[in-house]
């Protein structure tokens, strides 16, 4: 098995299951920390294909919508 780092495959989970990302989202929304949603929106841009410029208030709409 190749090696690859963890942020690739957790982009890959999320790209897989939208559903996932969304509920992950919504409880670090509420219950996790600055740093754990910084994590999180880092993973989300990678699986979205988005820039450095991708944000949380981009993403809350189309994941709510799933």
């Amino acid at each position: 098995m190749k090696d690859r780092p963890h942020d690739e495959a957790v982009a890959e989970q999320f790209h897989a299951d939208l559903g996932y990302a969304a509920e992950l989202l919504t409880e670090l929304r509420c219950n996790g920390d600055s740093a754990e949603q910084t994590i999180l929106l880092r993973q989300m841009a990678k699986a979205f294909g988005q820039g450095e410029g991708w944000s949380l208030a981009v993403a809350e709409p189309k994941l709510s919508s799933i």
